[in-house]
């Protein structure tokens, strides 16, 4: 039977991994984001969604499943014991309908918000604190700014913990 399982790839060889998984015959899966990165300037780049994880989809019982860790950009497939770990397919269908026409994955909330919008923070030690949604981050923060002391200061917070503000 044909089940999705996670496999650890070397440091930045994602990519070169899924390659060459594929060039074997095997079905992968590799869910990426719209990101930035900054260097000396701000640039928008695509990333994988599990930095150093991709997905392979194999039957354990008829295909040669171990050829998997000794492919190149691969460190091993993970495994608890001697067998592999099985991940949902309801986990992939969850994050493959995220994906919008581009093949990228949407997270939910920043996309909520644009820049100069007014928020309210609802959790937290600022709970009911007003600020301006700025821009949002890679790993589903946002950056809000808030007056505290008389300054304008740039705050970054999960933006699950954000609503429109009234």
């Amino acid at each position: 039977m044909m089940r999705w399982y996670a496999v650890y790839t070397k440091q930045g060889q994602e990519g070169l991994a899924e390659a060459n998984l594929r060039r074997q015959g095997f079905e992968t899966y590799m869910p990426r984001l719209a990101g930035r990165r900054q260097a000396r300037k701000i640039a928008a780049v695509i990333l994988p969604m599990f930095p150093r994880y991709l997905f392979v989809r194999v039957d354990t019982e008829t295909m040669p499943w171990r050829s998997i860790n000794g492919t190149i950009g691969v460190s091993y497939l993970v495994s608890f014991g001697e067998r592999p770990a099985k991940i949902a397919d309801r986990v992939i269908d969850e994050i493959r309908g995220r994906e919008g026409a581009d093949g990228l994955v949407r997270l939910p909330g920043a996309e909520r918000f644009r820049p100069g919008e007014k928020v309210e923070i609802t959790e937290g030690p600022m709970r009911e604190v007003n600020g301006l949604f700025t821009a949002a981050t890679e790993k589903e923060r946002v950056v809000v700014l808030m007056s505290l002391l008389g300054r304008d200061v740039p705050v970054r917070i999960d933006a699950m913990k954000l609503r429109r503000a009234s």
